[in-house]
């Protein structure tokens, strides 16, 4: 792997992940597989990664499997 490629990859990485707003996040793609009501109550925050909705979400739904 080239030096630039190592670089970028170890940059990506430390980047903080981007927050979309909840009413931006429910009407996503990733989020296209939950009821939309049940993710409304379940997320409350003003703010999500798309990782931490879905681990939200999951946990909730899931049981926290």
């Amino acid at each position: 792997m080239s030096k630039s490629k190592t670089n970028n990859s170890v940059a990506m990485s430390q980047q903080p992940e981007r927050k979309y707003s909840t009413q931006k996040i429910l009407k996503s793609k990733a989020l296209s597989g939950y009821q939309k009501d049940f993710a409304k109550v379940i997320l409350k925050e003003k703010e999500y990664t798309i990782e931490g909705a879905i681990a939200a979400l999951d946990s909730v739904l899931k049981g926290g499997r």
